[in-house]
């Protein structure tokens, strides 16, 4: 299958989203990654902060666990847990939320 391109999910912004905003997320069996958002360069501050707003927000049973979100280097045909984490790109947009 040929692969298409994965747009921005920022409404009227159109460019190819790079970056995966996701947060690990478990029930105690299963374990995946909650996805906030696919963005470009330029959208991801203010996506990662939607992210973050949205994690807190989130309800858990006793057994779900819900890490914060961070930030993954997008690679079409690639499975979640092959993704690159940047957690640089995460602690810089961590650091300039909480100042």
């Amino acid at each position: 299958m040929k692969p298409y391109p994965i747009h921005c999910y920022t409404p009227e912004c159109g460019l190819i989203a790079l970056y995966k905003v996701a947060s690990r997320w478990s029930d105690g069996l299963t374990k995946e990654l909650k996805t906030y958002s696919l963005c470009c360069e330029s959208c991801l501050p203010k996506l990662f902060s939607d992210a973050v707003r949205r994690q807190q927000a989130c309800r858990l049973t006793e057994e779900e666990s819900l890490e914060a979100p961070s930030i993954f280097d997008l690679v079409p045909g690639t499975r979640d847990r092959f993704l690159n984490p940047r957690e640089d790109l995460a602690r810089k947009f961590r650091e300039a939320t909480s100042t």
